[in-house]
């Protein structure tokens, strides 16, 4: 199979990203490109769900399989290809962008980003919507094109690693499952140490991927999530100050009423008068 679109350059001309050309191979034994400097001027995303390939890069040649990845950035050269004995399921776009996120700076620097993905992250789901819009492409939905495109970076940067130091899927489920549980029961008088045994680790390994992958640390996490609470039943509830600081896990009043303060500039019940309803 071989399936690929390309999309007229947009009427509006301040998107932040958009894709231009993009495709969905998959038992296409022929796949191969080898691209001089200066040839794509545009930034080319492939990501591998099954088979087997490669690119080459400085003289080495990287494997490339199932939740492996590679970011090529603009005038670069290029050469990647499937194994013809196990052709790769690959989808990747081609696209321009004035972001600036981590992985795009690492291909622009290194002139090649190469990296690990989750692929359970939701991204075959982003890439199907893109493919469809493609397929029966309407002006209406350039909005659409670039916000499915943003996604997908945004989804990437947080489930994907370098491959000289990549975090296994199932780990980075863990941590998120984690955070989920720490979000949903936020009120739950929570240390570091609790927070690490649910997680199945000591708390100096918890930490470390926690921050890694959250981009927070544990407790900056818990704080963030127990003000997002206490907000919200300021905003919905005829709850105290001090019922609301219970609530949301905060033990006294006082010093909820003290991080409330570092953090939104204002004390809970100004807040409740000015956003309430």
């Amino acid at each position: 199979m071989k399936n690929q679109w390309v999309l007229p350059v947009p009427a509006f001309a301040h998107y932040v990203c958009y894709p231009e050309f993009l495709g969905h191979y998959s038992q296409f034994p022929q796949h191969a490109e080898r691209r001089g400097e200066g040839v794509l001027n545009s930034y080319n995303l492939h990501l591998v769900f099954d088979g087997e390939g490669y690119v080459f890069h400085e003289g080495e040649r990287i494997h490339m399989s199932r939740g492996s990845g590679f970011l090529f950035p603009k005038g670069a050269y290029q050469q990647y290809g499937c194994d013809p004995g196990q052709p790769w399921e690959v989808r990747w776009v081609h696209f321009d962008t004035s972001l600036s996120l981590p992985l795009l700076e690492e291909a622009d620097q290194s002139r090649g980003y190469f990296f690990t993905f989750d692929p359970d992250a939701g991204l075959t789901g982003l890439f199907e919507e893109l493919s469809g819009l493609s397929e029966v492409y309407e002006t209406r939905n350039e909005p659409r094109f670039s916000a499915i495109l943003y996604e997908i970076l945004i989804t990437l940067l947080q489930n994907s690693e370098p491959l000289n130091g990549s975090v296994p899927p199932e780990i980075r489920h863990s941590i998120r499952s984690t955070a989920d549980r720490i979000h949903s029961e936020c009120q739950r008088p929570w240390t570091l140490e609790s927070m690490s045994r649910l997680a199945g680790y000591s708390s100096y390994h918890f930490l470390r991927l926690f921050r890694s992958i959250m981009g927070k640390t544990p407790n900056r996490y818990l704080s963030d999530c127990r003000l997002a609470r206490a907000k919200l039943l300021l905003v919905s509830s005829d709850l105290t100050v001090a019922e609301i600081a219970v609530q949301s896990g905060f033990q006294q009043s006082s010093y909820f009423i003290k991080v409330f303060r570092q953090v939104e500039g204002m004390p809970p019940n100004r807040y409740r008068r000015t956003f309430g309803s």
